[in-house]
């Protein structure tokens, strides 16, 4: 089952929730999952950048599975990030990365935990691109051919070979608490090039972005820091894309 595809037949844009179990308690995470439920998220993306801790993110997920009942995704960094309760894994390649590590290293030592667990993979081409001053936190972690906020061609490259690979998605990042979201632009010109559906995260931090994202091809937007800043920030970029 194409996760994505299927949230999308029900709803022309979509909304996941990332929540880093690093950032916050179990349940804590619950309660913040429980909130972004109530405002329409379809998902609930968990991992971050340095997340290594398969009991923490064991508990982050059971807490949020007990607050509420939409798909819960494995967002990892690493295949120490691997639990095994929750639905579904981004099984993902870091398309600029120039790290072996994580173009498919990780993704050898995780297989056959996904395999045994039996978590439902969604495969992705994830391509992050730098639009700080400072680089984020995904930036300082991987090793990276940079991907300029003005490098449109390079970006619909990447774009192309991921779904050349049979990705189902891709997902344009600037990265955790990035000072700038992806530029529309980019985003536009992926969207003419490419059939599969495009996620966007970072930097977004109201409804108006939101929408100018999701006007300009994303499928999905994610909010991580803005949960965790304000949740009632939420609210308003779910509504700004429904």
């Amino acid at each position: 089952m194409d996760l994505i595809k299927e949230l999308l037949k029900k709803e022309k844009k979509l909304h996941f929730t990332l929540i880093d179990p690093e950032n916050q308690s179990p349940k804590e995470a619950g309660q913040r999952a429980k909130i972004c439920y109530e405002y329409g998220t379809n998902a609930i993306m968990i991992g971050g950048s340095t997340v290594d801790d398969r009991e923490l993110v064991y508990r982050t997920v059971e807490s949020i599975k007990r607050s509420v009942d939409i798909p819960t995704i494995l967002f990892p960094n690493s295949s120490r990030a691997v639990s095994e309760n929750a639905d579904y894994i981004f099984f993902m390649m870091l398309m600029n990365s120039i790290d072996r590590r994580f173009l498919i290293e990780e993704q050898i030592k995780g297989a056959s935990l996904i395999n045994e667990w039996n978590i439902k993979p969604i495969s992705m081409g994830y391509i992050v691109i730098s639009t700080s001053r400072k680089p984020t936190m995904v930036e300082r972690v991987c090793n990276l051919d940079r991907i300029e906020g003005n490098e449109i061609q390079k970006a619909i490259n990447y774009a192309l070979t991921a779904q050349y690979l049979n990705m189902q998605c891709i997902y344009l990042e600037a990265g955790s608490g990035a000072e700038n979201p992806v530029p529309n632009e980019m985003i536009s010109a992926v969207r003419a090039e490419i059939e599969i559906p495009i996620i966007v995260g970072g930097g977004i931090r109201d409804g108006k972005t939101a929408r100018e994202k999701t006007r300009a091809g994303a499928d999905v937007i994610v909010n991580g820091t803005a949960t965790e800043e304000d949740c009632s920030k939420i609210k308003e970029i779910i509504e700004s894309i429904k």
